[in-house]
């Protein structure tokens, strides 16, 4: 039976690719000790396991499977990236410079140390600090060696073993590091929540996202002015003595509705209408006058949008003067960077392509959004011309090279992709008319291309994967242990004794720089705030783009030290 099995799978390879990735997100899914591996190691240990079968898998599918990844992980970072260059993000690359750096030495030192190859000292680069894209850029680099094709197959094979057995701590190792750190530290990472809100102008009292309060959600009511202290106010005055923001939305005199500015005034007998939060409409009868039930006045339309940042004049800016510059009638409800939510809290800087989610009557945010940006609507589409062009003239790119010293220097195939990826996601930020690429789109590409790419490479390095773990196994999950703390060791006495960043940004940003995400969901879970998510986004793009880099670098540089 294993026999016709195995014969099936060697004749029609895409079976067990297939197998992989369904087996692998399953595996993904499992929680061991309240910890769940992931689907790409899942996909990855479901591939070696099933390469024990000596399955050939065409190496046209994992090239173009990893294509299709790193450009759109460049495409999801090209933003905040080319924002990062900047003078205002100066610390955040600091801070991420010095991480990836002190990572690359370590990982070359524990290389030259333990005498790994350059295929194993790649995939504990990769699996140590969680970046995947290492194991694509490592393998196009490895076969670029001047050596044998036997010896390039063990090197491939050598950077999916040593990631398999690194990436676990790496992921795990790291949450328990962040949970560890601020008690040996004497840091209540609530209190420092708490603290740096307080400074931001936050009331304490900020929500979880997915959660919402009918105390805050914004309504419509209408109102008879009958107070004679607020006739003869402006309208402009009129929604400055309410103690939380309202908006007067229409005015009704004379049976009749009329036009008005922000220096219109108001008259008694005037039925108005008022959009707010409860805090302040709760006051509006004492203040106007009876509410009243209106259906020519209440028969406003309103909507809820996804608009994305792109003024420079609002860069910069944070939500308190956002609010009072501009933006009457309209409320925010939620803000997000890089798919995390940010506190909603007055002193939350605003950043480019930042997504902010409003609520008010149509009128008031085409105003508003026009200021604004672009409305990010909800859409199926991928611009799939942008994605096809981009991998075209990416893998160009990473054809040409320069001789420096002797050596051949180029970006790579997957350094040249990654590259088109970023000046991608850039322009369709600057010019929101073409290039998009929705969120489900962004998944499927990263997610799928990811682990398509995984499971071929699994299933090639799967004959050799045994003899690898015996030989090295236990020497390279301790590599990789060290590996994974170092780096983030170094990175936190720089920031706190050289950049004096606030210590819960500081651990949000090489979160970041690690491209670590489910650390910095710890680190909110610890904290029962958003703040460290502030730090997150301009070093999550460097890392990203930084350490795809090393995987080349590694590799090359480890050959010659050979």
């Amino acid at each position: 039976m294993f026999e016709l099995f195995s014969g099936l799978c060697r004749a029609y390879p895409q079976l067990t690719v297939f197998l992989a990735i369904a087996v692998g997100y399953f595996v993904g899914r499992i929680k061991i000790f309240g910890f769940t591996p992931g689907s790409t190691v899942g996909v990855l240990l479901a591939a070696l396991v099933l390469g024990q079968m000596n399955i050939e898998v065409h190496e046209l599918l994992r090239e173009v499977a990893f294509a299709l990844f790193i450009f759109a992980i460049g495409y999801k970072v090209g933003p905040s990236f080319f924002s990062a260059l900047k003078k205002d993000g100066l610390s955040y690359i600091w801070v991420s410079l010095v991480l990836a750096v002190s990572g690359l030495i370590t990982a070359l030192a524990l290389g030259k140390i333990f005498a790994f190859d350059p295929g194993t000292t790649a995939g504990l680069l990769a699996g140590a600090m969680t970046q995947s894209t290492i194991i694509g850029t490592a393998d196009g680099a490895i076969k670029a060696l001047p050596i044998t094709d036997q010896a390039k197959t063990l090197m491939q094979s050598n950077v999916a073993v040593a990631y398999a057995i690194t990436y676990i701590f790496g992921v795990a190792g790291l949450i328990i590091f962040y949970r560890l750190v601020p008690k040996i530290m004497g840091l209540d990472l609530k209190k420092e929540a708490r603290t740096l809100e307080a400074k931001m102008g936050g009331s304490g009292e900020e929500e979880r996202p997915e959660i919402f309060s009918w105390y805050k959600q914004v309504n419509l009511r209408a109102y008879k002015l009958t107070d004679r202290q607020m006739a003869g106010k402006t309208v402009k005055e009129l929604e400055a003595v309410f103690p939380d923001k309202v908006a007067l939305e229409k005015i009704k005199r004379g049976g009749e509705l009329i036009s008005y500015d922000p220096e219109t005034v108001v008259r008694l007998g005037d039925e108005l209408v008022l959009t707010g939060g409860y805090k302040g409409l709760c006051s509006a009868p004492e203040l106007i006058g009876p509410e009243i039930d209106d259906q020519l006045l209440l028969g406003l339309e309103g909507e809820v949008l996804d608009v994305v940042v792109l003024n420079k004049a609002v860069v910069g800016k944070s939500l308190e003067e956002l609010s009072k510059s501009i933006g009457h009638g309209c409320f925010l409800k939620r803000i997000r960077r890089e798919e995390h939510d940010l506190p909603l809290i007055p002193g939350t800087m605003i950043n480019n392509c930042d997504i902010l989610t409003l609520a008010g009557s149509r009128d008031d945010l085409e105003k508003y959004i026009a200021y604004l940006g672009y409305v990010e609507r909800p859409t199926a589409m991928t611009d799939l011309v942008m994605v096809g062009i981009g991998c075209f003239l990416g893998t160009l790119a990473g054809l040409l090279s320069i001789t420096v010293l002797g050596i051949p220097v180029s970006l790579g195939i997957g350094g040249g992709i990654l590259v088109a990826g970023l000046v991608s996601g850039w322009l369709r930020s600057v010019h929101p008319t073409f290039g998009m690429i929705p969120g489900g789109g962004q998944w499927i590409l990263t997610d799928l291309g990811l682990n398509l790419f995984v499971a071929c490479v699994g299933l090639s390095a799967g004959p050799l994967a045994l003899q690898a773990i015996k030989t090295m196994g236990v020497t390279v999950f301790i590599a990789g242990a060290i590996l994974t703390l170092v780096p983030h060791i170094v990175s936190i006495i720089f920031g706190r004794l050289v950049l004096k960043m606030d210590q819960l940004v500081l651990f949000g940003a090489l979160t970041g720089a690690g491209t670590a995400t489910p650390s910095l969901n710890a680190l909110k879970d610890e904290s029962e705030s958003a703040v460290p998510a502030l730090g997150f986004a301009v070093p999550y793009a460097i890392g990203n783009v930084i350490l795809t880099v090393w995987g080349t670098i590694i590799v090359h540089v480890m050959a010659l030290a050979r």
